[in-house]
């Protein structure tokens, strides 16, 4: 067969042409996402180092006493809730609800993970918790070589990133500033990345003083706050930032621009940018209210703060528990919000290497799905996992447009 005449053929030169038309047609047909139409996997108190297990030996029965006492007090309906979040904890003891292990930042990120959750407390004189109350009392006990800490970082001034307070309290990062170099680090390293959504949770007062001798956890005032969103524009730059002021522009207020579709940039504008989510615990708003006093729509904040629909400042909305009403979150997410929710709740699924549901949570259309498992094996031996998307992100399955494209 003579090649040369078949590719000067003007026939086929003709097909070919058209059948370049035909994909460049389609290629352009192509739908570029949102930011609140992506989902993304993270991970779970993403900074911490797995506790010494003299520590757990020490302080896990007393808060597990802690905890049984409260949950005996609880209303039928409190119950219930705290069965659902902790399940766990009730059923296997408070030491086993910690029985993961994570990397550093950096690993996850460039896994292809694109949420990270850090847990913030305040510390303003320094070294309020770089002596730990079970590592006293171990070193007292004649104890030698415990898990290292990072004596120094914590003795400095600032936000102090742990998970909680004389238990379990190993970081890869134990600063604030520390976390947000490592991300700046990675970030730098890798222009263009899809978006990452850091959830930040305020520790608030409260556990700490049901153990003796334990440190004191302080409630954030708004200058604590300030200094978190200080710390944000400082390390990372307000560039890398996709901020509230983003979002609203000129609408009356952060929801009323939030369900305004066309407010969301595209996914190519958030490349190389960081989406910050400040959590509520226990829907604590009071708590946190610093943060918005005079701030109704989060003006000159960095993170988003959680909310409920109907609040003015309300973007970002949390169900961890996709389970207990399968309706909520795909409604959350078709009217513009951002939603974060669990794959799996403590170590609960991945011990019973049960997939129901992660399943139904990806399905969901959550765009942050939190896991504390997200690589095979895992340490119970079974397959239980939930893998971070190529590149980062996928389209998401409940408001992306059917022709979705992620890019690159």
């Amino acid at each position: 067969m003579n090649f040369r005449k078949l590719l000067c053929n003007p026939l086929l030169l003709v097909v070919g042409a058209l059948a370049g038309i035909s994909i460049a047609a389609a290629a352009s047909e192509l739908t570029q996402p949102r930011l609140n139409q992506i989902q993304v996997i993270g991970t779970h108190n993403s900074y911490a180092q797995p506790p010494d297990p003299r520590t757990m030996a020490i302080m896990a029965p007393r808060l597990q006493a802690i905890f049984e006492a409260m949950f005996e007090k609880m209303s039928p309906q409190e119950k219930t809730k705290f069965a659902e979040e902790h399940p766990v904890l009730l059923e296997q003891g408070f030491g086993a609800s910690l029985d993961y292990v994570h990397p550093p930042l950096e690993y996850q990120l460039r896994a292809g993970l694109r949420s990270l959750e850090i847990d913030l407390y305040v510390d303003r004189e320094g070294g309020r918790f770089a002596d730990p109350l079970p590592y006293r009392q171990l070193r007292a006990a004649g104890e030698k070589n415990l898990a290292p800490l990072y004596d120094d970082a914590l003795r400095e001034t600032g936000l102090k990133v742990l998970h909680v307070a004389d238990v379990d309290f190993r970081s890869y990062c134990p600063t604030f500033r520390i976390c947000l170099t490592q991300m700046l680090q990675w970030s730098e390293q890798n222009p263009g990345h899809s978006p990452v959504f850091v959830l930040l949770e305020p520790k608030l007062p409260g556990l700490d003083r049901a153990i003796p001798g334990a440190a004191e956890v302080e409630a954030f005032s708004g200058s604590d706050f300030d200094e978190m969103d200080n710390s944000i524009r400082e390390v990372l730059g307000r560039e890398r930032v996709f901020a509230p002021d983003d979002l609203r522009g000129t609408a009356p207020t952060l929801e009323h621009a939030a369900l305004i579709q066309d407010n969301w940039p595209g996914l190519d504008q958030s490349r190389g940018k960081f989406v910050f989510l400040l959590l509520v615990p226990g829907e604590n708003f009071s708590a946190l209210s610093p943060y918005i006093a005079n701030k109704p729509s989060l003006e000159g904040r960095m993170a988003f703060m959680q909310g409920k629909p109907g609040m003015p400042h309300t973007a970002f909305v949390m169900v961890d528990n996709h389970l207990s009403d399968p309706a909520v979150i795909p409604s959350l997410v078709k009217r513009g919000y951002l939603v974060r929710s669990r794959a799996d709740i403590d170590t609960h699924e991945a011990l019973l290497n049960a997939t129901e549901r992660r399943d139904k949570t990806l399905a969901s259309g959550a765009q942050v799905i939190s896991t504390d498992f997200f690589t095979l094996p895992n340490i119970y031996g079974n397959s239980y996992s939930v893998t971070p998307f190529s590149g980062g992100a996928r389209c998401n399955p409940v408001n992306s447009a059917s022709n979705c494209s992620i890019g690159q």
